[in-house]
């Protein structure tokens, strides 16, 4: 389940910000803020609950290795650190997210190498710790500009680290039964509860419409943040990690609150219809690597509160931006296909046009929407090579299932009174066989994933009539849990 950004993707999108800053160790004193009271406004809840994942695992548990060598920048201990303008840096993300891959890298093979070496992170963190309101905090050491204009200056604080490591020291309590993860777990769920007070690190807060933010971006000057949707989402695991040892009710409310603001800002504010997401609400750049992030982050939130909002929001954001890189094979119907090439603005710049009296294929290599004009195929071989033609299922489709959302818990799909056809394929997917079947009456059935299949949006249901058969999306086909968007 845990998706994340490279280390390089970070620094990419760091660089267009303009980071800068000088090297700092150890730990220093808080940033100074404006008065205000210690414990977090009152905030909205829609009533999300947290559920468990099968086995009670963390949200940030992958059956995955790393390599023994670490190929980025790293010191004698192990410990992995952030380079910039050629000096190193303690970067608690950074380290809370090389820990977990290590922690994740044990469980599948054992070797307590890699076990070290998580510890090895966590240790350093606690090393640097600042202490303040009986909670610990993990401190930026690098100056940090933002596009809203506002300057990070170091030390500063970040929900995003203190969920991460808050996943990072129960899960090493979890493994080793050693009591400093646990203190190191409950003094850092602390610091996710506190609101902002003169003088003293914070990373929540309740904003002037009355949702909660796990702030990945605080405004030191004041009470405010940037309000960074995939940063929160990785606090609220680090919130559910705590949940599942403690069943602490503050950790619910925190959930419920973080839960309730995504349900309120992503369709009404973060979403960009037919494009990919903005980053977060004071940033409202659109970044097409974040959008993955973000649609995966919705998936994620329908298996830990079983609300298919969730899921929903998951399935539009794939429609608004699907992700690019794919390796298929497009089939070319009988008749003529025209190629494009645009410029940054949707704009055609070239065309190229064949008719063919058979089919024929060739080869793709991005799925993308292109500004203003849909989604279509960049063919990476052929006569049109180089260039784009729109996806149509009808004439040119890409073969293959692709940005499949698999729903756990399932989905209740309504089929309205009509016909529908669903169709079963080998494993090159090609039509086997098809089941058609008139409804008299409403029914419904349960989804277990959709997917874009031979270019068509469709839904793979887990019993009854079409059983083994993907159904083809179609206008008498209503997924009850998707909310009206803004």
């Amino acid at each position: 389940m845990r998706i994340r950004l490279s280390l390089r993707a970070w620094v990419a999108a760091v660089l267009a910000l303009g980071l800068t800053g000088t090297p700092v160790t150890g730990a220093a004193a808080a940033t100074a803020l404006p008065g205000r009271s210690a414990t977090l406004i009152a905030y909205a809840r829609d009533g999300y609950l947290p559920r468990l994942l099968p086995g009670s695992v963390s949200p940030t548990s992958r059956q995955v290795t790393v390599p023994r060598t670490d190929p980025l920048a790293h010191d004698a201990s192990g410990v992995r650190l952030f380079t910039w303008q050629g000096a190193l840096y303690d970067h608690p993300v950074v380290q809370a997210d090389w820990g977990l891959d290590n922690l994740n890298a044990y469980q599948v093979t054992g070797d307590r190498f890699f076990l070290d070496r998580a510890i090895a992170q966590a240790r350093r963190n606690l090393d640097r710790k600042v202490e303040s309101r009986g909670a610990w905090w993990y401190s930026y050491p690098f100056d940090l500009p933002r596009c809203t204009g506002l300057v990070l200056q170091a030390p500063w604080y970040s929900a995003m680290a203190q969920g991460e490591l808050l996943s990072l020291f129960v899960r090493l309590h979890e493994v080793t039964g050693d009591a400093t993860w646990r203190t190191a777990a409950d003094r850092t769920f602390l610091s996710l509860t506190l609101g902002p007070q003169l003088g003293v690190p914070w990373v929540s807060w309740t904003d002037t419409d009355g949702y909660l933010w796990l702030e990945e971006y605080p405004d030191s000057p004041g009470v405010r943040g940037e309000r960074v949707l995939n940063g929160m989402i990785y606090a609220f695991y680090g919130v559910y990690d705590y949940w599942r040892i403690t069943r602490d009710s503050r950790a619910v409310s925190l959930m419920d609150g973080t839960a309730t603001t995504v349900r309120r800002y992503v369709p009404a504010t973060l979403r960009v219809p037919q494009w990919a997401s903005r980053y977060s609400v004071g940033c409202a750049r659109s970044y097409p690597s974040y959008h993955q992030v973000h649609t995966q982050q919705m998936l994620a939130l329908h298996q830990l509160t079983h609300a298919g909002v969730f899921a929903a929001y998951a399935d539009v954001l794939r429609a608004d931006y699907p992700y690019p890189p794919i390796d298929g094979i497009v089939w070319f119907g009988p008749g003529s296909h025209v190629a494009y090439q645009f410029d940054a603005a949707g704009r055609v710049v070239a065309q190229k046009s064949i008719n063919l009296i058979r089919f024929s294929t060739a080869t793709a290599d991005q799925r993308v929407r292109v500004t203003g004009r849909g989604v279509h195929y960049r063919m990476a071989n052929g006569v049109f090579a180089g260039m784009f033609v729109a996806e149509d299922a009808q004439h040119r489709w890409l073969a293959g299932k692709f940005v499949e959302h698999t729903y756990a818990p399932t989905r209740l799909l309504t089929v309205e009174p009509g016909t529908y056809t669903g169709y079963a394929y080998d494993s090159r997917w090609q039509v086997v066989g098809s089941k058609t079947v008139t409804f008299p009456r409403a029914s419904g059935a349960f989804l277990r994933a959709s997917a874009w299949v031979n270019g068509r949006l469709s839904y793979q249901v887990t019993a009854g009539t079409y059983l083994g058969y993907w159904l083809p999306a179609a206008p008498g086909l209503v997924l009850g849990d998707a909310p009206p968007l803004a």
